[in-house]
């Protein structure tokens, strides 16, 4: 059973308006503690999240209050359909553009996306695929290394700017450093982590690529944060690679969280030669649900 607090970070619906719908609509009835405290089933986290994603497609929830577990779904279902087709038609908008170096037109594509959408599905949805897309384009000769780059160079001017706009530099929430290790020069994953951290107003330490571990651990030491986040490309990893991750992890104190993503990760996680101390990092999904709890034990 989930308290309040915890079903408003695991669905980003506030307190107050999850007691609107209970009181108004009737959308869930969660049971009460000796207390009298609300406590909601994961029956009930599932059925809001439908709710929640509804929401953000444009539904009201007097329209969709009484739709059970199955309607929910079917609905979300078709317009997550209808967003595909659209997502698809953005990417070849955005890389037509990139094409012919429109930047311009490139910066105010993505800003658009930005303002239409949550961070998590902004990241998810729009930046990963784009990442991907112009890399194939990349390997398969479309495009120039010039032309990769500036992609990067816009989407790093972007996040970082959002981040910059939405974070406190102090606060109750927890701190989180972003960076990589030696030899990984590859920040797209520590950027959009570092965007979502942002969005829940996280006190966010982006150091970015390319880092000594002696360099990173020095900056935790006086930066305190409550997590360190990591990611890893190349596949497989460098020997060296996983000598600084270890020495990381033996450095740090244990109050201090080690997650760490990406192909490089997996594949340390998949060999079994991850060193203990990592929190394997599976999606952004993932570390948006890692930081919801993380956000939720500093409040309790």
């Amino acid at each position: 059973m989930y308290t309040i607090k915890t079903v408003t970070a695991l669905t980003g619906i506030s307190t107050e308006t999850l007691r609107a719908w209970e009181r108004r609509y009737h959308t869930i009835t969660p049971v009460r503690d000796d207390k009298g405290r609300r406590l909601y089933s994961q029956e009930d986290v599932e059925r809001l999240n439908l709710l929640a994603s509804a929401i953000r497609q444009g539904f009201t929830i007097s329209k969709i209050a009484k739709l059970n577990r199955a309607e929910l779904q079917k609905l979300v279902s078709t317009h997550e359909t209808a967003n595909v087709n659209n997502h698809e038609r953005y990417f070849v908008q955005f890389l037509d553009a990139l094409k012919e170096y429109q930047m311009q037109r490139c910066e105010e594509l993505l800003k658009h996306a930005l303002i239409a959408m949550d961070p998590l599905s902004y990241a998810r949805d729009i930046l990963l695929p784009l990442l991907h897309k112009v890399g194939d384009l990349w390997h398969q000769g479309e495009i120039t290394i010039a032309q990769e780059h500036l992609f990067s160079a816009c989407v790093k001017r972007i996040v970082l700017s959002m981040v910059n706009n939405m974070q406190p530099f102090s606060g109750s929430k927890p701190g989180i450093l972003f960076a990589t290790l030696s030899g990984e020069s590859h920040e797209f994953g520590i950027l959009l982590t570092c965007l979502l951290a942002a969005s829940q107003n996280c006190s966010c330490f982006y150091i970015g690529p390319d880092l000594p571990w002696t360099d990173l651990h020095h900056a935790s030491d006086k930066l305190k944060p409550a997590v360190i986040t990591l990611s890893a490309v190349y596949t497989p990893p460098s020997s060296f690679l996983l000598e600084n991750l270890a020495q990381l992890a033996h450095e740090t104190p244990h109050s201090i969280q080690l997650w760490i993503g990406g192909p490089g990760a997996l594949y340390l996680q998949e060999q079994q030669r991850l060193p203990e101390r990592y929190q394997y990092l599976v999606s952004l999904d993932d570390f948006y649900n890692k930081l919801a709890a993380l956000i939720v034990r500093g409040q309790a």
